[in-house]
C-alpha cells in the first residue's frame, strides 16, 4: 500500500502539468498578495484581525475578465446579464446580497 502522502504528491504534480503556467503564476501571485494584505494590519499592530471584505485587494480587470468570460459562455441570447446589470441599478438588491440594512442617505467618505 502507498503512502498518502506520496500518492497525494502524485496527484499534485499531476495536476501541474495540466495547468497552463501563466495561470498557475498569476494564482500564486495573488496568493502572495492575500498573504501580504493579511499580514499587513497584524504588523502595525491594528485592526481587531477581522477586515471588512472592502479591506481585501483584489484586481478589478481580473475580475471583470471573469464575470465577462461568464456572461459570454451563456447561451441566452443576452438575457441573464441584461438582468443582472438591472439589478446592479437597485441599490436595495445590492444591500440585501451583503446582508446590509439599506440607508436613504449616502455615506460619507471620511
Amino acid at each position: 500500500m502507498a503512502d498518502p502522502r506520496d500518492e497525494l504528491l502524485r496527484q499534485i504534480r499531476a495536476i501541474r502539468r495540466r495547468i497552463d503556467p501563466q495561470v498557475l503564476e498569476k494564482a500564486a501571485a495573488a496568493a502572495e498578495r492575500m498573504q501580504m494584505a493579511r499580514a499587513a494590519p497584524a504588523a502595525s499592530g491594528g485592526g481587531s484581525g477581522a477586515e471588512a471584505p472592502s479591506d481585501i485587494p483584489f484586481d478589478r480587470q481580473a475580475a471583470r475578465d471573469v464575470v465577462m468570460t461568464f456572461l459570454q459562455s451563456r447561451h441566452d441570447g443576452g438575457r441573464f446579464a441584461m438582468k443582472l446589470m438591472e439589478e446592479m441599478k437597485k441599490p436595495e438588491a445590492a444591500a440585501k446580497a451583503y446582508g446590509q440594512a439599506v440607508s436613504s442617505k449616502p455615506a460619507r467618505k471620511s
